[in-house]
């Protein structure tokens, strides 16, 4: 048995050789199918790290009026950090807000021309861990009453409104997926029933002198695995390759939010997902193909 499967990948390797530029064109082509849908998913896993990352920094700014000074948004700080559900209030005066936008705009000479500091005093607002969504957003209405508040904003918004969007492109990720995997399976099915037709008098013979279904099946279904591997493992190098070029734009998006994304264009995890997925639809591909083609085929 063992012979019969050294015989059959033999017969495999030698077919994809035979047409080379066929061969390779068709591994191109699942390559691009598989490499679409896992790129879209690596690039959701890197936002949905980053989301989750900013879910856990829930804080809301409290822009007050310009006639509020130092004084009185500080003893304001302190009387919002007694509201329940509130954890802990942090006064940034309008000199801390100049300064913090000189070190991270770049516009440090343009600032000193500045006549008066345009920032006004803010308040930042961390609600207790327990606090729910709905709880924080009444918190931003109460204080977007009184009567020092000028503006009040939950960073917390629209991150939920990112995640929204992160989850539809999740969806259509996996929707996308499922209709390439179908794609990839009808791709190699009509290669294989390609190779059947080429060797359709070989297989009449294999039938005269007493050959097996499972004997004749044999290098098809190697054949749409090695079809199925070759494209995974193109498909892998094409993500890895699109990864490592973006890997600048996204370490620029580091910087500017001060956090970090494990980014590892050569991830050997996701080769080790890629390889047996592309292997299994190849072979998948090539049985329901051989199974349907086949039968049809019966010596004179």
């Amino acid at each position: 048995m063992l012979e019969q499967h050294k015989r059959a990948i033999r017969i495999a390797l030698s077919d994809l050789f035979q047409r080379p530029l066929a061969s390779l064109m068709t591994i191109l082509v699942l390559a691009i199918a598989l490499a679409l849908p896992t790129t879209l998913l690596a690039l959701l896993n890197l936002g949905e790290q980053l989301t989750s990352e900013w879910s856990q920094e829930r804080t809301v700014t409290m822009f007050l009026k310009a006639d509020v000074d130092a004084e009185a948004a500080l003893l304001l700080s302190a009387t919002i950090e007694e509201i329940e559900g509130v954890d802990s209030t942090e006064l940034r005066t309008s000199a801390d807000a100049l300064a913090e936008f000189r070190l991270y705009s770049g516009f440090g000479d343009a600032l000193d021309a500045l006549e008066e500091n345009p920032l006004p005093n803010h308040i930042l607002i961390h609600p207790s861990e327990s606090a729910e969504n709905d709880a924080i957003c009444e918190l931003v209405k109460r204080l977007a009453t009184l009567p020092e508040s000028d503006l009040v904003e939950y960073d917390q918004a629209w991150v939920e409104r990112l995640n929204s969007f992160t989850e539809t492109a999740r969806r259509f990720a996996d929707a996308l997926a499922i209709a390439l995997a179908i794609a990839v399976i009808m791709i190699i099915g009509n290669t294989i029933r390609l190779e059947i037709a080429t060797r359709h008098s070989e297989i009449e013979i294999t039938r005269l002198v007493g050959g097996t279904d499972g004997f004749i099946r044999r290098p098809f279904l190697y054949t749409g695995m090695l079809y199925g591997f070759s494209g995974a493992l193109l498909g892998w190098l094409l993500v890895s390759l699109l990864l490592l070029f973006l890997k600048s734009p996204l370490h620029d998006l580091e910087t500017l939010y001060a956090t970090s994304l494990p980014l590892n264009p050569f991830d050997l995890q996701r080769l080790a997902i890629l390889l047996p997925a592309g292997t299994l639809l190849g072979m998948t591909g090539a049985a329901l193909t051989v199974g349907r083609h086949l039968a049809t085929i019966q010596p004179e």
